[in-house]
């Protein structure tokens, strides 16, 4: 009885193997995914691999195949897709998708993507999400400089930003989580040709998911720093020295101003940073000591970080340090004030930075 068991499971296992086999052949498996808008619907663009390193288990690579296909939605591109190769889609391995940048500026049509694949589950949420400046299906074509496909490109560069802690990434998770509680602040990568390779240029942002516009890299590192999202940075004084910061810790608190006579008092969010400042060698360290190095870095961070908050909170309308989202966390009273009220919340609010990071010499 026992013999025929294990027979009957062998000869199992041989079909599953054969089927598996065949079915490779009718399957695409696209590493990234572009989504443009356009007049009819959206376009979406496929960077598909060489089908045989997928079969052999070797890392897609060489030059792959790219197509797009015009659709009313994600799910008529798909089924155009499959429809003019005769193969199914498998997303088994998508490194990353990359959104038309104005396609975040199209709510009713991003909803309506966000909810066929959430309904669908045809992605992981932890995929990689980039935003893309003019066009999607062209950052996809980029494979003569990145030599290899630039899903796999793309993986590859959020490996290699070790400046960021590991739950910096935006991923299709997240973007379902800001869909979802539209109460945070969510930074998007934005990528441009740059020469020919993909690079990060600026950050895409929306906040209780609202499409707010566009910051700069420094902008956006400066927002990770508060939120505890780097576990380090360079920092260049005025003078020209420049930092590494290390071992940040970032600490929030959350306070009612004084109230004046006619007002309720406003919220002011405290953000005290504490780390580790390595000065590195050169020229412009010589004749500064390290007293007045820390001095310098400390007093100049907090007005750079103070200057940015107040800028995109009256450019854009953004919570720099993502208080409202972490209120109910730090002020219980505020949390019920205001909740419902971001806006409300919003025009009360101010901010403090204080720095205390000690500094050493290389």
């Amino acid at each position: 009885m026992k013999r025929k068991m294990l027979i009957s499971l062998a000869l199992s296992v041989c079909l599953l193997c054969g089927c598996s086999v065949t079915e490779l052949e009718d399957r695409g498996f696209p590493l990234a995914i572009g989504i443009d808008t356009a007049e009819e619907g959206l376009v979406v663009s496929f960077d598909l691999p060489n089908l045989s390193e997928v079969s052999d288990g070797k890392k897609p690579g060489g030059q792959p195949a790219s197509l797009s296909v015009e659709g009313g939605a994600y799910y008529q591109a798909q089924k155009a897709y499959e429809n003019n190769t005769n193969k199914v889609l498998d997303y088994n391995h998508l490194k990353a998708i990359i959104l038309n940048r104005r396609l975040f500026q199209e709510e009713g049509e991003l909803r309506q993507l966000l909810a066929w694949l959430e309904e669908e589950e045809v992605l992981a949420r932890n995929i990689c999400l980039f935003a893309a400046e003019d066009s999607a299906a062209q950052i996809l074509a980029l494979t003569e400089r990145t030599e290899t496909s630039v899903g796999n490109y793309l993986e590859q560069m959020v490996e290699t930003q070790q400046d960021f802690r590991e739950n910096k990434v935006a991923t299709i998770g997240s973007l379902m989580n800001q869909w979802h509680n539209q109460n945070e602040l969510l930074l998007i990568p934005i990528l441009s040709d740059n020469g020919g390779i993909p690079s990060i240029t600026s950050y895409l942002v929306l906040d209780g998911f609202a499409y707010k516009g566009a910051i700069s890299v420094e902008q956006a590192m400066e927002v990770f720093l508060c939120q505890g999202m780097l576990s380090g940075m360079t920092y260049r004084l005025k003078e020209g020295a420049v930092i590494a910061l290390e071992g940040l810790r970032p600490q929030l608190d959350i306070s009612r101003e004084a109230a004046a006579e006619d007002s309720d008092g406003g919220i002011l969010v405290t953000v005290h940073l504490e780390g580790n400042g390595i000065v590195k060698k050169g020229p412009d360290t010589q004749a500064m000591s390290l007293a007045q190095l820390r001095e310098g870095l400390n007093q100049q961070l907090e007005r750079k970080l103070s200057g940015t908050a107040q800028s995109l909170k009256e450019e854009l309308g953004v919570d720099m340090a993502n208080s409202f989202y972490r209120l109910g966390g730090y002020h219980r009273e505020l949390y019920r004030r205001f909740l419902g009220d971001y806006e409300g919340y919003q025009q009360q609010l101010s901010y403090q930075f204080v720095c205390d990071f000690q500094v050493s010499s290389e």
